[in-house]
C-alpha cells in the first residue's frame, strides 16, 4: 500500500479512537481488518473471481432491501482486496440500515484512501450534503474534480451540490457509487406509471402513521410514503380536522418506528432548529432526505405558527418535519406564500388530540445535526401520489 494512503488510515485510526467517530467502534474494528487484508499477499485469480461473485451478490441483497445480508457480502469480499467498490457498497448498506453516521465515517476512509477512484469522493460529498455539512462537501468535490476534470460522475454531482437540492438520476443511480437507497419492494408494480413525488411527511404513532401537508393528499388519488431507507408502503388519507394545514395518513404497514418521537412544550422564536426533507423532483424514485439548519422565526398571529428561514426550505417538497436541537419533533414545514411556516407541535398536540400521541418532552439535551439526520432517515417520508 502506498505510504501516503497508509499514513492517511492510521490517522484515521487515531481519530477513531478520540474523536468523532469514536461512538462507532464497529467501524474502528473493520478499518483495522480492512488495512490488514490490504497488507497481505495480493489475491490470485481465483480469489478474485470469488471477490466479483460476492459483489454481485450483496448488490442484489441491497437492491431487495436486504441491507444486512449486503452487508455481510461486501465485508467477506473487503477482506479479499481493498478496493473502492467494496467500501462504496457497505458505505450504502450502512445508509440502507439507517446507521448514517457509521456510513460517514467509513465514506471518509472511502474517500480519502483511494484518491484515483472518485466514486467514493462523490459518495462521500453526497452523504455531507444531505447531512447539512456543505461547505465540507463542496470542498471535498472541488479536489475530486481538480483530479479527474473530466469524470462525468464528478460533474454530475458538482452540478446538484451546487442547485442546493440535489436529485440523483442518470449515471448518479448505477452502483457502486449509487447516490440513493433502493425502493423496496423494487418490483415493477410497487408504483404505477405516473406516480410522483407531492410532499414530505412525518413517521408517527410507532410508525402506523404520518403527518403530511393536507393540500398534498387531497382529492381521492392513491398515496404511498418511502423513508430514507427506500421501504415503501401504501397509505390512506383520514379526514382533515381543523384548519392547521396538516393532515394524517393511516398507513397500510407499519414502518420502522423513528427512535425520536417526543415534542417540546413550546418552540421559541430564535431557537435553532434542523428541517429535514427531500428534493423537488419530477418522478417518484427513492432518495436520502435532505437537512438543513436554521431558525425559528416570531408568531404568526394567535394560533402558534411560527415563520420560517426560507433558506430551511427553498428547492425541497412542503411538509418535512422540523427539529430542535434536543432532537424532538417542533413542527411541520409548510410553504406561505414565498416564504415558509411551521406550523408547532402545540398546534399538532391540539389539532390531533385524541387520534395521535404526541407525548411532551423537556429534554434541554443537544445533538448533532448527524445525530438528527439518522433518526430523520426513518421518521422523513416522501409522500408519493397517482390517479
Amino acid at each position: 500500500m502506498p505510504d501516503r494512503r497508509r499514513h492517511f488510515l492510521s490517522g484515521l485510526l487515531a481519530l477513531a479512537a478520540t474523536g468523532p467517530l469514536a461512538a462507532s467502534p464497529a467501524t474502528e474494528e473493520k478499518l483495522k481488518a480492512i488495512m490488514q487484508a490490504a497488507a497481505g499477499r495480493p489475491p490470485d485469480a481465483e480469489r478474485l473471481r470469488e471477490r466479483e461473485a460476492l459483489l454481485r451478490e450483496a448488490e442484489a441483497a441491497l437492491a431487495a432491501g436486504d441491507a444486512q445480508t449486503a452487508e455481510q457480502g461486501f465485508d467477506r469480499a473487503a477482506m479479499i482486496l481493498h478496493s473502492a467498490d467494496t467500501e462504496m457498497g457497505l458505505v450504502r448498506s450502512y445508509m440502507q440500515s439507517g446507521q448514517y453516521r457509521r456510513a460517514l465515517a467509513f465514506g471518509a476512509h472511502t474517500a480519502g484512501a483511494h484518491l484515483d477512484v472518485v466514486g467514493g469522493a462523490a459518495l462521500y460529498a453526497w452523504l455531507l450534503h444531505a447531512g447539512g455539512q456543505d461547505a465540507i462537501a463542496r470542498k471535498l468535490l472541488a479536489d475530486a474534480q481538480a483530479r479527474a476534470p473530466s469524470q462525468p460522475l464528478v460533474a454530475s454531482v458538482g452540478r446538484e451540490l451546487a442547485s442546493g437540492a440535489p436529485h440523483a438520476s442518470g449515471d448518479m443511480l448505477l452502483a457502486p457509487a449509487r447516490l440513493a437507497p433502493y425502493s423496496h419492494p423494487g418490483h415493477p408494480a410497487a408504483l404505477p406509471r405516473g406516480a410522483r413525488l407531492v410532499a414530505a411527511g412525518t413517521l408517527v404513532d410507532e410508525g402506523r402513521m404520518a403527518l403530511v401537508p393536507a393540500r398534498a393528499v387531497a382529492g381521492g388519488r392513491r398515496l404511498w410514503v418511502r423513508n430514507g431507507l427506500g421501504q415503501l408502503v401504501p397509505a390512506t388519507a383520514m379526514p382533515v380536522r381543523g384548519e392547521s394545514g396538516v393532515a394524517l395518513l393511516r398507513l397500510g404497514s407499519p414502518l420502522p418506528a423513528p427512535s425520536m418521537g417526543t415534542v417540546p412544550a413550546d418552540v421559541f422564536p430564535g431557537a435553532v432548529a434542523f428541517a429535514v426533507a427531500y428534493a423537488q423532483a419530477g418522478d417518484a424514485g427513492a432518495a436520502w432526505p435532505l437537512l438543513r439548519t436554521g431558525f425559528v422565526g416570531a408568531a404568526r398571529g394567535t394560533d402558534g405558527d411560527r415563520e420560517l428561514d426560507l433558506s430551511m426550505h427553498r428547492g425541497l417538497v412542503p411538509g418535512g418535519p422540523v427539529f430542535d436541537q434536543a432532537g424532538r419533533l417542533a413542527g411541520i414545514a409548510l410553504p406561505d406564500g414565498e416564504g415558509a411556516r411551521l406550523v408547532a407541535a402545540p398546534r399538532l398536540r391540539e389539532s390531533f388530540a385524541g387520534r395521535l400521541a404526541l407525548p411532551v418532552s423537556r429534554d434541554s439535551g443537544r445533538l448533532g445535526p448527524d445525530a438528527v439526520y439518522e433518526a430523520a432517515l426513518r421518521s422523513t417520508l416522501q409522500v408519493i401520489a397517482a390517479r
